[in-house]
This record gives structure tokens, C-alpha cells and sequence, in this order.
């Protein structure tokens, strides 16, 4: 992946349109201030783990100059905006020959998810974000900002994990080394991802002979934490810690201070406590707390991005540097796993739900249908078709940013009333929703909750229809019944809004 940034005072991409008769006429797409405007080539090597580094290697330049004419502020530190444009010439070859060759550029369907949540990601940090439209004739137009370009290849981002695999096993007892490479193997091809790192961390806490083994992720843009696995003796006396708290978060973030990047910290008594006193008072009082008396803790990392922590606790010192060992190499193979197994849940997601909205996308809806299809439970189902007035008034009055917050407050609305059920957007203004093994009762009071939500909003007005099946396998039926009575209200609501014009929403 490659991003050219250039620092701007403003900047602007219009998108070229040509018309059936060869006449080209020219519309703003993006428009920013100061900030950057940033190029985006991705290849086909790249993926979102690759994406996040990039992202925060850009959010984190400091190429902005302090009251002293110093470089050291960054694009949030003086307000700066981002305009990022797709450019796949960014990946072009130029090794043979005088034509370059666009070989290495990724294909428009893996493109697009990419830079799609490049750019949501930007946004989601707090910075206003701007963007031309994928594969489009753009023209970009800026007013440079000093002499400020930089080329940031993802390459150079890169570390060599095989090299430091061989470190680690230069450094391993032959015994630790063939434990932990035979338990990490049971990752490989495993059905079962969460069961599989289950056992995993059973297997090393045998290896360690700790009392307690814990496999903890970081999600920094989120701002929290999650246990994917750990093991404990049954004779251990930690107490349990919620590592979903917010607090929690705030606390694990304070370790960067204190263990290395490529290393272990290791507790082993009582003075060792002492010093993480002095260092870090929170952390020691959450270690006494829940009864840890020494503890090797290890970072994980994937090509140089901090993604969780693995430690052992409460164990024969003797065993110290066996357990350190031991949890080194384990880093070294669980890195690489959990990363690929986040790149598919991220995929996985990007396949399913609808990004603007956060509700399952068309794709997953027909696949739930499908599936109930074919169910011969017999279970009954509601179904619930919810479709938005108004939206291309909206978009034609107000623009398209005005129509994406009305289509993300109507998600919402309907994410309130349906707590629990599986809500679609099956198109640009439809949304269909499911209810499984409910009564008709049920379905008819949470369609009078929908109608009484939307009647106190002055923005959200909802044609609705609704349908009810004894099995969950007429649910094309119900569909087709649906989306009936859902034009039948539509039809009701112009008939008592002429005013509008249909047509236009």
C-alpha cells in the first residue's frame, strides 16, 4: 500500500461526467481546508491489518510547524482535515520496460472494502474526511502548504517475523520448543477458531505449571479489551477481573510504559512488586487485588502493531525463564493466527453489514432467507418490512450527506424498537426485519412500538408492512405478504401527505 501526502491549505477532487452525447461536465466530490491530501494505492498483497498501520502512520505525521517553526504537530493538534483519493497507478511496475504494468494493483473487490474503511476509520478517529469516488475520472486541484510531500510505503513498515522466530528458537530449550510448536500446530486449519486457542492456552498453562494462563486482545480503536482465552488452576486463588471495563482498558494501556516492545516483563517476588509500585501504583494494586504474586507478561504483536498480551501467573520461580521461553515463542505463532483470524471476522463483517447503517447488508438477508427456507423447525416467524419516505427528496434538497444521516437515524430508531431480531437493509430505502418463534400478538405490538417511534420524529417516517407465519419455512410468503401491505400503507401515506410528490421518495 502505498499513500503520496501532500500537505495542503485546501484541496478539492471533482469527478468528470460524461453524457450520452459527449458532453463532460464536472461536480465536487470532496472539498477540505488545511490538512492533507492523501493518494491511496492498494495492491494486491494488501489487507486491514496492513490498512491500520498506514492509517495510523498518516494520523500520527508530525510535519505541521509549532509556535517555534518546529515540525511536532499532528493533523489533530492543528485541525487539519484529510481528503483521500483512490489512485491505483500508485502500484504501477516500471522494472521492464518503458510501459509500467499495473499487475500488482488490487482488483476493484478488494479495493473497495479497503479504502472504504480507510476512510471510515479516519472518521471514526474524529477527523473530518473527504473522498472521490472509486475508479471514477477525478481532477484534484490544491494550494500546496510549504514543501511537504511524502511517499509512505507499506513496506517500510514491515518487519520480518521469520527472522525473529529464529531468534527466539536459537533461544529455547529443544523441550520447550517442541511443546509449544506441537500445541500451536492445533491452530492450523482448525473448524473451530475459539475452541481451537482454547486449548492452546490449556496446553500452555501445563507447559508453564502456572496457576493461571491469559490470552488478552487489544482493540485501540475502540478503546477496550476482550479475554479470548485463558486457563486456571483449580486450586488458584485470583480473582476474576472484567477485562471489558473501560477501566480496565485505561490500565492496560499504561503497560506500554513498562514492558518492552520485543520482550517479556517479568514479576518474580515481592521486590519486583515494589518496583511496579513505583512505576505503576494502579497496576500494583490491581495485581495485589486479585492475588497475582509474580507474572510473566508478554506483548503481542503483528508487523510492528500492538494487538494483545499473553501472561502466566502465580508459579515456581525456578520456572521463570522456561516460562518466559515458553511464552515468547508462543507470541511468535498466536500473532500471526489471531491477526488472520481478525482479517476474516473483519471480512466476514464487510460481506454482512451494511457499513453506513451498521445492520445486516441485502447480502446477508438473502442468505438468512435461504436458510429458513430450508428450516424445518417449525417455528414461527414475523416479518417486518420498514421502507424510508422521503430519502431521495432528501438526497436531491440536501445532498447525500443529509440522506446518509437520515438513513442512520432511521437504523437506529428501528435498532430500538427491535431489540434482539435481525434487522436488514435489503435496499437504499428499504429494511426488513425478522422475528423468530414469536406470536402474530407480538409481531402487531412491535409494529405499534415502530409506528409510535417514528410519529415523535420529526426526520424518520417509515412506509411499514408487516406478516405473520406459523413456520419459519413460509417465509417467502410472509415476504411477498409483507411487502403488500408495506406499498398499501406507502399508497396511505401520499394519499394523506399530497403535498409530497411520490415519485421523488
Amino acid at each position: 500500500m502505498k499513500f503520496v501526502i501532500q500537505r495542503v491549505l485546501n484541496a478539492s477532487v471533482s469527478i468528470i461526467e460524461t453524457s450520452d452525447d459527449n458532453k463532460t461536465s464536472e461536480r465536487i466530490s470532496g472539498f477540505i481546508g488545511k490538512g492533507f491530501l492523501v493518494l491511496c494505492g492498494i495492491t494486491k498483497e494488501d489487507t486491514f491489518e496492513i490498512a491500520d498501520k498506514m492509517i495510523k502512520k498518516l494520523l500520527g505525521l508530525r510535519i505541521f510547524e509549532d509556535e517555534n517553526g518546529k515540525t511536532n504537530l499532528d493533523l489533530k493538534t492543528v485541525g487539519g482535515e484529510l481528503l483521500i483519493v483512490s489512485q491505483f497507478t500508485l502500484c504501477a511496475d516500471c522494472s521492464h520496460g518503458n510501459r509500467p504494468a499495473f499487475i500488482n494493483a488490487a482488483r476493484p473487490e478488494q479495493a473497495i472494502p479497503i479504502y472504504e474503511y480507510i476512510v471510515e476509520e479516519c472518521r471514526k478517529a474524529g477527523f473530518m474526511t473527504e473522498t472521490g469516488e472509486f475508479g471514477a475520472d477525478m481532477r484534484v486541484d490544491l494550494t500546496n502548504d510549504g514543501p511537504f510531500t511524502i511517499v509512505l510505503d507499506s513496506d517500510d513498515l514491515k518487519t520480518n517475523s521469520v527472522d525473529s522466530g529464529s531468534k527466539i528458537l536459537d533461544n529455547l530449550s529443544k523441550e520447550t520448543a517442541a511443546d509449544v510448536l506441537k500445541t500451536c500446530f492445533k491452530l492450523r486449519g482448525a473448524e473451530d477458531f475459539g475452541e481451537a486457542i482454547n486449548e492452546v492456552i490449556i496446553d500452555i498453562r501445563r507447559i508453564c505449571e502456572a496457576k493461571h494462563v491469559c490470552l488478552l486482545l487489544v482493540d485501540k480503536a475502540n478503546r477496550k479489551c476482550s479475554m479470548l482465552a485463558h486457563s486456571h488452576s483449580d486450586d488458584t486463588n485470583e480473582e476474576w477481573i472484567d477485562w471489558r471495563d473501560e477501566e480496565q482498558f485505561r490500565l492496560v494501556e499504561t503497560w506500554t510504559n513498562i514492558v518492552p516492545d520485543d520482550s517479556s516483563l517479568i514479576i518474580k517476588d515481592v521486590a519486583d512488586l515494589q518496583k511496579i509500585n513505583l512505576k505503576n501504583p494502579a497496576w500494583y494494586k490491581s495485581l495485589t487485588k486479585a492475588h497475582v504474586y509474580n507474572i510473566v507478561l508478554c506483548p503481542l504483536s503483528f508487523e510492528g502493531e500492538l494487538i494483545g498480551y499473553i501472561w502466566a501467573s502465580n508459579f515456581e520461580t525456578s520456572k521463570t525463564e522456561r516460562i518466559k521461553e515458553t511464552l515468547e515463542l508462543t507470541t511468535f505463532f498466536l500473532s500471526s493466527e489471531i491477526s488472520r483470524f481478525r482479517l476474516l471476522n473483519r471480512l466476514h463483517m464487510l460481506s454482512t453489514v451494511d457499513l453506513l447503517t451498521g445492520v445486516f447488508n441485502r447480502n446477508a438477508m438473502n442468505d438468512r432467507v435461504d436458510s429458513l427456507a430450508k428450516d424445518k423447525s417449525n417455528h414461527p416467524l414475523g416479518v417486518v418490512f420498514a421502507d424510508l419516505n422521503g430519502l431521495k427528496r432528501v438526497n436531491d434538497t440536501k445532498g447525500h450527506e443529509a440522506g446518509d444521516i437520515l438513513l442512520k437515524n432511521a437504523a437506529l430508531i428501528l435498532q430500538g424498537v427491535f431489540i434482539g431480531y435481525e434487522i436488514f437493509r435489503a435496499g437504499g430505502d428499504e429494511f426488513f426485519v425478522l422475528l423468530k418463534g414469536v406470536t402474530k400478538e407480538e409481531v402487531l405490538n412491535k409494529v405499534s412500538e415502530l409506528r409510535e417511534a417514528i410519529s415523535s420524529n420529526d426526520s424518520v417516517s417509515f412506509a411499514i408492512g408487516h406478516s405473520y407465519v406459523e413456520s419459519a419455512n413460509e417465509v417467502l410468503r410472509a415476504f411477498h405478504e409483507a411487502d403488500e401491505s408495506m406499498y398499501a400503507d406507502k399508497r396511505k401515506f401520499y394519499m394523506e401527505h399530497k403535498e409530497l410528490d411520490q415519485r421523488r421518495g
